[in-house]
């Protein structure tokens, strides 16, 4: 709660908001900087984690449960690998991997290419672990960055991973015996097309031109080979607002890092994610006669953003943010009430 309603995603900031009865703030610094010090078990926390969100989105949905992946860059040159679950036009981080490229050039990890494999298959397989034996399996999409013939898209539809894929233009096809380039295929479904003129993987292919777009969106998928492929795609862009929401809206993007070290921005990013899904899953029914009131047809605001604006108007009014001496004066059992 202290991160919700922080301003930015500092250890003052958040330290100030702590529910504890500390009358110096260097007091409280100092006791969020130990916690920060503590080894915790983050993979499994963020297995825990995966399970209960999807527990949680899976028993709302039907059909297909999607899986949106990316990359997005984080302070001091680290990077997150970062799967999620699209949710109320954004998107909630279920599982995540927090590399830099140095870690690959001293083969920490043997690649980029395996670093993507084997984090596609833990998600798949704790996605799948949740849907159990039930008609949904999981659905991962896929921006064009992550277009390798051989090591993504062909590993994919090797381990059976169903997927949709944005692919760049520059790559050939051939389809029906006729070997062709992406700009030459006429907007529309195509059903067992041969992937790159090298590899020759088997999928389904969608083209989509669009006037307001800068190019043609050239979208391949081992499910689909129709208009539902647009539709699946779509849902991909939940995952930047997501991205943008917690480095902006919760303060991660101007974050300073006195110990630039793996263990501590992995923790960071942990509790970052926790708390943009927690608050998500939390208010975002409370939220909704808010958001009858403030949204008109001019200004439409997004659910997390009213959650964190009424989040951080309720805690300031409340006596955790009053001076030591009123909080003595109300007892601990107010505190605790809080």
């Amino acid at each position: 709660m202290a991160v919700a309603v922080a301003k930015t995603f500092r250890i003052n900031a958040i330290a100030a908001r702590l529910p504890i009865v500390v009358k110096k703030e260097k007091s409280k610094q100092k006791r969020l900087l130990r916690f920060l010090e503590t080894p915790l078990p983050l993979d499994a926390l963020m297995e825990a984690w995966c399970l209960f969100v999807c527990r949680w989105v899976w028993t709302r949905t039907q059909h297909y449960f999607y899986v949106l992946i990316d990359e997005t860059d984080l302070p001091n040159g680290w990077k997150a690998l970062v799967a999620s679950i699209p949710f109320r036009n954004r998107a909630i981080p279920i599982f995540w991997l927090v590399y830099e490229d140095q870690e690959i050039r001293n083969m920490t990890y043997k690649s980029h290419n395996t670093l993507i494999q084997d984090f596609c298959l833990k998600v798949n397989d704790l996605t799948l672990s949740v849907l159990g034996t039930q008609k949904q399996k999981p659905l991962f999409v896929f921006d064009r960055g992550f277009a390798r013939a051989q090591y993504v898209i062909g590993f994919l539809r090797s381990k059976h991973i169903a997927f949709v894929m944005r692919i760049c233009r520059n790559v050939g096809i051939t389809h029906q015996g006729n070997t062709k380039k992406l700009d030459d295929t006429d907007t529309g479904g195509y059903s067992n097309v041969l992937y790159h003129q090298k590899h020759q993987i088997p999928l389904n292919l969608y083209v989509y031109r669009d006037p307001t777009f800068k190019e043609p969106m050239y979208l391949i998928s081992n499910v689909y080979q129709d208009a539902e492929i647009l539709h699946c795609y779509k849902r991909r862009m939940q995952i930047e607002h997501g991205f943008r929401d917690i480095k902006t809206r919760f303060g991660f993007r101007h974050i300073v890092l006195k110990k630039t070290e793996k263990a501590r921005i992995a923790l960071l990013w942990f509790i970052a994610c926790l708390t943009y899904g927690l608050t998500f899953l939390c208010y975002e029914k409370a939220i909704q006669p808010v958001a009858a009131h403030r949204n008109t047809k001019r200004k439409l605001h997004a659910v997390i953003t009213l959650i964190k604006d009424v989040l951080t108007q309720t805690w300031t009014s409340q006596a955790l943010l009053t001076s030591l001496e009123d909080c003595r004066c109300r007892g601990d059992t107010c505190l605790a009430t809080y």
